[in-house]
């Protein structure tokens, strides 16, 4: 097994694995391969932990800013310091309060044998005497389609509040998609909650993830065939979604 192959055979986080879930085999599959040759060159990473401070320790709006200025990738800084930008507004009227439990929660969901894919809370939190794992993504656009979003709740449903102590909460994921497709639009935010999505049959899940299975080993058959390249530092292919934290596993 080659390293591109190895590379499939470590999902990202739930919510960029599920954007490699296509609508058939083929995109699938053709989904994989460019994730596999893909190298992100910009990332949201940074922002994830300056938001989880926000949320936990009420890291204040200055702070949050100034680190989403001088942390991380120096090329991602503008988009990292949009993303915490945007939270901070959102967090003007949400005002989260909660104490943090369960740090660092990554529970697994199998989806192939020996193969599973992390499923990562930002932050677990207790409000008002209810347990509530928040998720955020820094997307700037709403990248999934309907099936997509009932996969995500399926999942979520399956990895996070199917366990004891979560059966009883809600859950928040929340995403600041900008409000068109221009690059100084501003970013509103995007809540969903256990239950606003419908979820996945056991026969719809059961049939995707076996579409899934057949992708990753054309894609592995692909990549096996494939001349391999050398590629010179600072030349590597874009990932297809380089804005997404979960991708710097």
């Amino acid at each position: 097994m080659n390293r591109l192959e190895k590379k499939l055979e470590r999902p990202p986080y739930v919510h960029n694995w599920i954007r490699n879930i296509g609508s058939d085999l083929k995109s699938t599959t053709k989904i994989l391969v460019r994730l596999a040759l893909g190298f992100p060159t910009k990332t949201y990473g940074a922002g994830a932990p300056i938001i989880r401070d926000c949320i936990a320790y009420s890291l204040d709006r200055e702070t949050a800013i100034i680190a989403a200025m001088t942390t991380g990738r120096i090329n991602s800084r503008p988009l990292v310091t949009e993303y915490v930008s945007a939270f901070c507004d959102f967090d003007e009227t949400r005002k989260y309060s909660g104490k943090p439990t369960y740090d660092e929660m990554v529970e697994p969901f199998r989806i192939g044998k020996g193969l599973s894919v992390p499923v990562k809370p930002l932050v677990n939190i207790v409000e008002n005497g209810k347990l509530i794992p928040i998720f955020s993504v820094g997307w700037a656009s709403m990248p999934f389609n309907k099936f997509q979003q009932r996969l995500f709740a399926t999942v979520l449903e399956d990895a996070i509040f199917s366990l004891t102590d979560f059966r009883m909460s809600t859950g928040e994921f929340i995403f600041f998609p900008r409000e068109s497709n221009h690059p100084d639009a501003a970013r509103k935010p995007i809540v969903w909650k256990r239950g606003d999505m419908e979820k996945l049959s056991a026969g719809e899940l059961s049939d995707c993830l076996h579409m899934y299975s057949q992708a990753l080993e054309a894609a592995k058959t692909i990549l096996r065939e494939m001349p391999q390249r050398e590629i010179r530092p600072g030349q590597k292919p874009e990932s297809p979604h380089p804005d997404q934290y979960g991708f710097d596993l």
